[in-house]
């Protein structure tokens, strides 16, 4: 298993709390503008299936409920989260208009791996889909998959999180839309 650090912010995290027994800060010395400074950074851990047995990736508290507790479904969360990723979308969309168009890549029916049948982009989404539904990420209230039919179920137990909307708005999922 390798580790690697990530700067951030250390106010950003004041309202969160780890669901792991790693430790999720670290302080960690760095130099900046030729000055040594002491900072505190996030720990993303990431692994292989060939580094170490699957059962390890069961969470050892496993009976235990876990809860968000995090702010991040307030109004001003969330205002600021969909500013963020319109920024995000512009840029994205500014650095793929630098490359050409290519048709293989988007045509329907261009791919065939395995179950799937479609284009290679779709194919690309789906696989990076499948992987986030392991570790729980289309359990929480604001994330919808693309194509939510083929997920397998999360590896992690769920995490609870605190009803905001109406539960009406689980239904609604525009993303074969788009």
């Amino acid at each position: 298993m390798e580790a690697s650090s990530l700067f951030c912010q250390p106010h950003q995290y004041h309202d969160c709390k780890p669901i792991s027994t790693l430790p999720s800060k670290v302080n960690i010395f760095f130099r900046h503008n030729s000055v040594f400074m002491k900072g505190t950074c996030r720990l993303q851990l990431r692994a292989t299936a060939s580094s170490f047995p699957i059962s390890l990736f069961l969470y050892r508290d496993s009976y235990k409920t876990r809860v968000d507790e995090s702010k991040s479904l307030t109004l001003d969360s969330i205002r600021h989260s969909l500013i963020r990723q319109e920024d995000s979308i512009i840029f994205s969309l500014l650095e793929r208009a630098q490359y050409a168009y290519n048709v293989d890549t988007y045509e329907d029916d261009g791919f065939f791996m395995n179950e799937f049948n479609g284009s290679l982009v779709e194919y690309m989404v789906w696989q990076t889909e499948k992987l986030h539904a392991q570790v729980g990420r289309y359990e929480s209230p604001d994330e919808h998959a693309f194509f939510p039919e083929y997920l397998p179920r999360p590896m992690l137990p769920p995490l609870q999180y605190p009803q905001v909307l109406h539960h009406f708005a689980d239904s609604i999922n525009i993303n074969n839309k788009v």
